[in-house]
């Protein structure tokens, strides 16, 4: 079924389903049902229309934006706090964060492998962890949640998930990822994130990387989910997803090799938020949505035209990056224009937030759209503020510190008119 924003008072819209048993019917009727779909495909405000790519006409619950649809509202965002580096600490190098329920602000450290917990207003409250390999230690950090008042910590350098008590930052339990690494034509997968389904399982994201090996011809490698039983420490029967991978450059010779992902290579992304596993592919405006049993729910799509690239000013970016890094750069097949968006965020409302590519190359043009498809917001924002997380009516963003030159998460109040 395909919606567009100006056809949604539909009462019942035809599905693909209704078009197969109509045109059984007879002649007359397969050529009313093509002048309805007609109708839906190019149904628009005024007497605009908006084409649809021939990939997306067979998409079924698919809701069309109209390229030039108003937001609903006009935000503001004012600054409320920063976290970082205090009087008590001293980050060394800065991971993911969180935020819990009541907007405490939790910091991987990569480098001493702990987390630092921090109040609502910047105060900084105490460490989590410890580097090692006993009971509530770390190796390796990749990914940490927040959920019913414990803080689930993701150390692939163990291969498991570390629970604490969010309010004592104790060490409560861990499970184990059963997992071992395989290394199969030049690619090799990983539980590199995960997202909490609900008190009993963790849906574990396998990402791929790259080997010196010789790629496979036979075989491409894809993203990959499944479902983690907290209580059995085992992998749930079958794979949720597979999506392809974001793309890459990359450069193997004598047993070596080199990976690099320029700003411009399009990226595959994958969120979750209470209900669905959302996909989107940064070339167009897509947001595809999943139920936790794989199975595709519905979709919504807004038309985008992609600022132009400039070759030139890319090589000119890497003229001063060593080898084997500029030539990488300088024998890619560039695309003609960038991508549509540079990543996108799902916030604790379910809405979409997607920071698209403009022209100007300081600032991203964010979108921000209900889950059913609807155009709530847009504004321009620096692209050296990373928004990361929107939460409990603010918006937290990982900045440089202009005055110290070190990493800082900085809160932002969202005030609607």
């Amino acid at each position: 079924m395909i919606e567009s924003k100006c056809v949604n008072a539909t009462a019942h819209p035809l599905t693909r389903s209704d078009t197969r048993r109509l045109a059984k019917s007879s002649v007359l009727l397969r050529a009313s049902v093509a002048i309805v779909i007609l109708a839906i495909l190019t149904a628009c405000s005024g007497n605009t229309s908006t084409e649809i790519p021939p990939h997306l006409v067979e998409m079924e619950n698919l809701t069309v934006i109209e390229a030039d649809a108003e937001p609903t509202h006009e935000w503001n965002l004012v600054r409320a706090a920063s976290y970082g580096d205090t009087d008590e600490v001293m980050i060394g190098q800065m991971g993911q964060f969180t935020v819990g329920a009541n907007g405490e602000v939790y910091i991987a450290d990569r480098n001493q492998n702990v987390i630092h917990a921090y109040s609502p207003d910047g105060e900084y409250l105490s460490r989590i962890g410890n580097e090692g390999s006993g009971p509530g230690e770390f190796r390796q950090i990749n990914a940490i949640r927040t959920f019913y008042g414990h803080l689930h910590v993701l150390d692939s350098g163990h291969l498991r998930i570390s629970r604490f008590d969010l309010d004592t930052r104790q060490f409560v339990d861990d499970i184990s990822v059963p997992f071992e690494f395989e290394m199969v034509g030049g690619y090799v997968s990983y539980p590199g994130d995960f997202d909490i389904v609900d008190s009993d399982n963790y849906l574990i994201h396998f990402g791929t990387g790259f080997t010196s090996g010789a790629e496979g011809e036979d075989k491409k490698p894809k993203n990959h989910g499944n479902l983690l039983d907290r209580n059995s420490a085992t992998f749930l029967d079958g794979t949720v997803y597979e999506f392809p991978i974001s793309e890459a450059i990359v450069h193997r010779e004598g047993g070596s090799m080199s990976m690099m992902r320029p700003d411009y290579k399009r990226q595959s992304m994958i969120m979750m938020n209470s209900n669905y596993i959302v996909h989107s592919w940064s070339e167009e405006l897509l947001f595809s949505f999943y139920g936790m049993d794989g199975e595709y729910s519905h979709a919504f799509w807004q038309p985008f035209d992609q600022p132009p690239l400039n070759r030139n000013d890319i090589l000119e970016e890497y003229a001063d990056r060593g080898e084997p890094w500029r030539g990488m750069i300088r024998n890619d097949e560039m695309p003609e224009t960038w991508p549509a968006f540079k990543h996108s965020v799902v916030d604790d409302e379910n809405r979409i937030w997607a920071a698209t590519y403009i022209e100007d190359e300081g600032n991203y043009s964010w979108r921000v759209f209900s889950s059913d498809g609807e155009l709530l917001s847009s504004f321009i924002w620096p692209r050296s503020s990373d928004i990361r997380h929107i939460r409990n009516g603010s918006i937290y963003a990982r900045e440089v510190d202009e005055e110290t030159g070190l990493d800082q998460i900085v809160r932002y109040r969202i005030e609607i008119s």
